[in-house]
């Protein structure tokens, strides 16, 4: 009786021990899985939002980028993912708070040196579409490289390969633009490199310097002059918003 009392515990220990091993495995299993999709979430979106802050920098907005976007996606995602990270990067086109720092320190976690170096050639094909590499991407350019950590040599055979499509801002830009964007541009007083960010902060200011209420007190012909000024930032606003900075349908 004495044997067979150890035996069934010693087969009850063993029972127990291999459902605690059992137990740990699928936990194990289950936090190795949860830990990659949520890298793999953090690879989407900061491949989304890159792609949606050189985009925005651009100063002619064509949809030659988002195809350029979506052939890096589907090489290097399957189909699945790579329609999400589109649907991020719908999103993040309307967004003016994204962080170039907090997305270079996201590529850094979760992208090998190498394929954040594709990344960049992305991006910077991104920022040859229309007249070419401006001064605003140049500069978004290389504050991305410093903040991804691409080393000297890397950083010359990239701009080595994009030299040829970096120009003159002011005066390509000027030469591409028409007399009504000219003049809707001088309406909100903002030069032809401003961003849209800053184009919407120009109309906060003038509608409250030119706002007709400010001017209830004034004489009529003061108030005739905030109206037709007032009238025309509108009209000059909503064109630059719908025209120059119109919102990519994907």
């Amino acid at each position: 009786m004495v044997i067979i009392a150890t035996l069934i515990s010693a087969i009850l220990i063993i029972v127990v021990v291999l459902q605690f091993k059992e137990k740990r495995r699928v936990k194990k299993e289950r936090d190795t899985q949860r830990r990659k999709e949520q890298r793999r979430e953090m690879i989407m979106k900061t491949v989304a939002g890159l792609s949606a802050v050189m985009m925005k920098a651009n100063t002619v907005r064509t949809k030659s980028q988002i195809e350029i976007v979506k052939n890096y996606l589907d090489r290097k995602m399957n189909s699945t993912y790579a329609k999400q990270t589109i649907e991020y990067l719908k999103t993040y086109l309307y967004d003016d708070n994204l962080s170039v720092n907090i997305l270079c320190l996201n590529a850094n976690r979760t992208f090998k040196y190498g394929n954040r170096v594709q990344l960049l050639n992305m991006l910077m094909c991104i920022s040859t579409c229309g007249k070419g590499i401006c001064r605003s991407e140049r500069e978004l350019i290389e504050k991305i490289m410093r903040h991804m950590r691409i080393n000297s040599i890397d950083k010359e055979n990239l701009w080595t390969i994009y030299r040829g499509y970096i120009v003159n801002d002011e005066e390509n830009l000027e030469e591409s633009l028409n007399e009504k964007t000219k003049n809707a541009f001088k309406t909100m007083e903002l030069n032809y490199n401003c961003t849209l960010k800053e184009l919407k902060r120009q109309w906060r200011k003038l509608s409250l310097k030119y706002h007709p209420d400010k001017y209830e007190l004034s004489d009529e012909i003061s108030k005739k002059e905030a109206t037709r000024k007032m009238q025309e930032i509108v009209n000059a606003y909503y064109f630059l918003l719908n025209n120059y900075f119109e919102s990519l349908e994907i």
